[in-house]
Parts: structure tokens; sequence; C-alpha cells
């Protein structure tokens, strides 16, 4: 339940007595003060607020913590009790209430622990309001078909938004998902990359003789008569093992397939002038 304080005598009111307080105080009752968040509200504005702190901001203190400061979303992202809500709903019907409910659409607004179930709410409002007779419960049954009406149409426009909501948390979330991925493969192809790189510089400066060997035989078996040019050998052989082509590989690489071919214990290799034979 919500109290105020009138600001111009101080006094305690419930939020029905404040209309009638406004006629009667002697100091002039300008606007009334909400006890429990000290927020000042001129004339009417004071029904349109239903929901206050919580009983656990009140007596729990040391346990509740509020909303973090500088919260711009703190209001909105409270979550209201299903009593709050039905309340807060009220305070807003009468703006959108006809013309023949306003005026007691305004009355029960201003009236606390107003029911949200129907049986309850038809006794309370014909009670508070007076409505005995046909006529009155007439006009229950039309505020309460009203209220319903607007209570599913708020639900609908609810659920709506949190559709929304849900969606592009979950588009975000996507597109992350799909950005970390792209990040990911750029970072394996750049190690890859390097990888490759790496073991490139490896194979041209730490040249294996008996590889070399290895590959010239196979290249000459690959040729007609099992016999080639040096020169054009030393080619292909620089080729097959993915060697940089430099002069200091040149070199290096001529100097030891020279060492190879004549040192090759077994004699398949022979070198005669500038070609280089595969005995069988």
């Amino acid at each position: 339940m919500v109290f105020f304080s009138c600001d111009g005598c101080g006094e305690m009111l419930k939020k029905n007595q404040v209309d009638n307080h406004v006629y009667k105080c002697p100091q002039g009752c300008y606007a009334v003060s909400c006890v429990d968040c000290s927020v000042s509200f001129p004339g009417d504005d004071y029904r349109k607020h239903t929901s206050c702190i919580s009983e656990a901001e009140r007596y729990e203190k040391t346990i509740y913590r509020g909303p973090r400061k500088n919260d711009p979303n703190a209001a909105k992202n409270k979550k209201l009790s299903p009593q709050e809500a039905w309340v807060a709903l009220i305070a807003d019907s009468a703006a959108a209430a006809p013309q023949s409910l306003k005026g007691y659409m305004d009355q029960i607004a201003s009236l606390d622990n107003v029911p949200r179930k129907e049986k309850q709410f038809r006794n309370f409002t014909a009670n508070s309001l007076r409505l005995r007779g046909p006529s009155g419960t007439k006009i229950v049954d039309e505020i309460w078909k009203f209220l319903s009406k607007l209570r599913e149409e708020k639900r609908a426009e609810r659920e709506a938004a949190q559709k929304l909501q849900k969606q592009q948390e979950e588009e975000e979330k996507a597109a992350a998902a799909e950005q970390k991925k792209e990040s990911d493969e750029s970072q394996n192809n750049d190690s890859d990359s390097t990888q490759s790189s790496t073991t490139k510089i490896k194979t041209s400066t730490q040249l294996s003789a008996k590889e070399i060997k290895k590959v010239v035989k196979k290249v000459l078996k690959k040729t007609p008569g099992h016999q080639m040019k040096f020169k054009k050998l030393r080619k292909e052989v620089q080729s097959k093992m993915a060697l940089v082509k430099n002069d200091a590989m040149k070199k290096d690489l001529q100097k030891l397939m020279k060492q190879e071919i004549t040192a090759d214990s077994n004699k398949k290799l022979r070198l005669d002038g500038k070609v280089v034979i595969l005995v069988s």
C-alpha cells in the first residue's frame, strides 16, 4: 500500500484520501510526497504512482542491493509483481477508457488493493463505488470487460516485445559466433602459412645429401635412357625438393650432387662429362 504525506501540512494520507484532503488542508495542499521514495507529486500526478520500493527494500536493506547506480534501464528492467502490474494497468486505464467509464476508472485508480480475480473485483468495485441494482451490475460488467481487454492487449504487446528481443539476441549471438569462426579460420590460415614458410626455409638451408641422392635416382628413372644433363638434372631436383631459387642454393646443391654421384658406392650413378647416367 502506498502512503503519501501532504507537502502543505504534513498529514499522512492513504491514496484514496488525497482528493478529500486537498479541499480541507489548512495550508493548501499543492502536492503530496510518497512516504517510501520521497518523490513529490503535484496535482493529480500521484494517481500514477501505483508501486514503489518492495518489502525487501524497505525492511531488509542488508540483503537488498537494488539496481546498479547510473543504470538508465534500472526502472525499465524492474520486474513488477502480478499485483503491481494490475494496479499499474488500472492507473493507465483512465486515459484509454471510454467517456462513460472514465469517472469510474479514476475512482478505482485511487483505491488500494484492487483484486485481480473477477469475482473479488466485481464485489470490491460494487461496494467501493456503490454500484447497486441492475444498472450498477451492468456498469461493473463494462468495467471488467474493458480492463480484461486492455490486459490482454498489454500482454500481447509484452509478448511481442519479448519475442522481438529474443530474436535480436539470437541474431547477435549468431553474428558473434560467425565473426569468431572467421577470426579463428584467419588465425589458422596465418599459422599454416607461417609454418609452411618456415618449413621451406629449413629445407633450403639444411640440405640432406641422402635425400638429394634419392631424388636424383627418382628423376633419372623417369627419364628416357635414364640419363640427363647435369644442369637440367640440378634444376629438376631443386624443383622436386621445393628449394629456394638463389645463387647460394644453386652452388650448394650442385656441390652435393657431384659429391653423391662420384661417391656412389654401388656405382649406380655416373657422371660422363656433363651428363649424369643411372646405370641399371
